[in-house]
């Protein structure tokens, strides 16, 4: 079980909490069809991911053996066996086409998950070894999570938090990239788009990507849609997402704890304290 939820990064699925962000930031979660919808929405997206999983690990099997952390995945230390993966696979796809015939979610959820397999697939076979576009390809998934999230409870985002998201997407993307870099993990030097980079550079994005998400949600709340549908007050939420913000950069550029962003949300107590307080400001603004 334990080789299971590996293979299935069930760690990795709190990425889909994106696709539950509308639901909670639209001021429906008390309405009890949408958040059922919304709740089937985030398991279809948790069956989906862990669909991407299992095939980006059966595609980089021989590249995982060669790297210092992910020769430890399942298939690549032989404790999951590629037969056994398939059947897993199988089962994942069953299970999502029962939960599509049990809920009845709209035709453009479907369309944006089909996208976000397409892409992730296309990342699988190749696309992952061109720098900077295999950058924006992962940031996608967290986009297109939160359009999903909108569209399965039938409500129209703004402009402010599709950017706000891609923003904080791209600062998780680039950290991710440059913890790559300096701990030197791909010896065999599989991962080609690696050596297009350099934490020197890597450092000037993140820098930008941070001083950018921030500038962005404090125009965000100083905007008439942010006054008049969550009052003044919504100014006050800028200090969690700046302490959170100088927290993920402290963590990956003086720790180096960069690896993995949802590891660094589950564990590290001043970003699971930031993100708690910024969700009850909200959850008091809103209900």
């Amino acid at each position: 079980m334990k080789a299971l939820a590996q293979l299935l990064r069930i760690r990795q699925w709190v990425k889909n909490g994106f696709v539950l962000a509308p639901v909670f930031f639209g001021a429906e979660l008390l309405n009890r069809d949408r958040l059922i919808h919304a709740a089937a929405a985030f398991l279809f997206f948790c069956l989906a991911a862990g669909m991407v999983y299992i095939i980006n690990d059966w595609q980089d099997i021989e590249a995982d053996r060669a790297h210092a952390e992910k020769r430890n995945r399942p298939l690549a230390s032989g404790v999951i066996s590629g037969r056994g993966a398939f059947i897993v696979l199988a089962t994942l796809v069953a299970l999502a086409i029962a939960l599509m015939l049990i809920v009845p979610l709209p035709r453009d959820f479907f369309i944006v998950v089909a996208i976000y397999l397409a892409i992730n697939l296309a990342y699988s076979l190749g696309l992952k070894q061109v720098a900077l576009l295999e950058l924006f390809l992962v940031a996608s998934g967290f986009v297109l999570r939160l359009l999903a999230g909108a569209l399965a409870i039938e409500i129209r985002l703004t402009q402010w938090i599709l950017i706000a998201t891609a923003m904080i997407a791209f600062v998780l993307t680039v950290g991710k990239r440059r913890d790559d870099l300096a701990q030197e993990y791909d010896a065999g030097h599989h991962r080609k788009s690696l050596a297009h980079y350099s934490i020197g550079y890597l450092d000037l994005v993140l820098a930008a990507l941070t001083g950018g998400t921030l500038v962005v949600y404090l125009l965000f709340c100083a905007s008439d849609y942010a006054i008049d549908r969550f009052g003044p007050l919504v100014l006050v939420t800028a200090l969690p997402v700046a302490f959170g913000l100088l927290r993920y950069l402290q963590l990956v550029t003086v720790r180096g704890k960069g690896a993995s962003p949802t590891d660094l949300v589950l564990e590290d107590r001043g970003l699971i304290a930031t993100v708690g307080i910024f969700i009850a400001m909200f959850a008091a603004l809103i209900y």
